[in-house]
């Protein structure tokens, strides 16, 4: 957003909006619902580095096709040409790996990055997280990490009762991190825009191909993870969460040491190890 003129700002909102299906009205179509002209909306696509408009959705379709694919269209496509690995070459296993891990810290944004710092290090905002079919068990290890830092830090019910009566009392004064990843969920689709309308902060982690909760967020994490199997490697998020941990037990300091040490004293007392 920042390297666009205002005119391309506006067709970019435009297709933040009613993304994916902005983008793929005609030059005049979208240049009308963005309020601008034709040469604004081309010059747009070729600022994000196309060839043109025609190129542009192109790559959109081939994104929703990488969106909504499955673990069987996953693996078919990882298999093709698949090697075994050597038993005397393990170490290359990693080497992949190695390279997710350094394309998502790379292509982290640093304003997101701060902001979600911030919401999560101030003891005043109450923190929810919530996750999907695939990605529950990240959130409930990113709650489980965060508890331990400060208090005030829930997953978001399952229950329907329950998670309405709890999201009925968001304000600005809460903090709602969505973990969402491709195949999105509609269900985290509508707790992030009820979070919005209520005023509280929107985080969400997603992946390479970026959540349609990203539009709503007030920051976006995103991990990048290449095909080589029926799932993506979740190495690169669990990395992020850490990463997270370790700058908010920093930030946090010595109310977070004392939080640690008091957890500790509980444990032991209520013999629970």
């Amino acid at each position: 957003m920042g390297k666009c003129t205002p005119s391309e700002r506006k067709v970019a909102r435009t297709l933040l909006a009613a993304y994916p299906v902005a983008g793929f009205e005609t030059v005049a179509g979208l240049a009308e619902l963005a309020e601008v002209s034709g040469a604004t909306v081309v010059r747009f696509t070729t600022r994000l580095g196309y060839r043109g408009f025609p190129d542009f959705q192109r790559a959109l379709r081939e994104e929703l096709d990488q969106r909504s694919a499955s673990p069987s269209t996953l693996s078919e496509r990882s298999n093709r040409g698949r090697r075994a690995t050597s038993p005397d070459d393990l170490e290359a296993l990693a080497d992949p790996l190695v390279d997710d891990l350094r394309a998502t810290f790379a292509g982290l944004s640093e304003h997101d990055f701060e902001t979600t710092l911030a919401a999560l290090a101030d003891p005043k905002r109450r923190v929810w997280i919530v996750g999907g079919r695939y990605s529950s068990y990240l959130a409930e290890y990113f709650a489980a990490s965060l508890q331990q830092l400060r208090a005030g830090v829930q997953m978001v019910p399952q229950m329907a009762s329950t998670r309405g009566a709890a999201m009925s009392d968001f304000d600005a004064k809460h903090v709602l991190i969505a973990f969402d990843f491709r195949r999105y969920e509609s269900e985290t689709r509508n707790l992030v825009q009820h979070a919005k309308s209520r005023k509280a902060t929107v985080i969400v982690v997603t992946d390479k191909w970026v959540s349609p909760c990203a539009s709503d967020a007030d920051a976006v994490l995103t991990s990048v993870a290449a095909e080589r199997g029926a799932f993506d490697s979740v190495v690169p998020v669990m990395a992020l969460i850490e990463a997270l941990f370790e700058e908010l037990l920093t930030r946090i300091g010595l109310p977070a040491r004392e939080r640690i040490e008091r957890i500790e004293q509980t444990v032991q007392r209520l013999e629970l190890i």
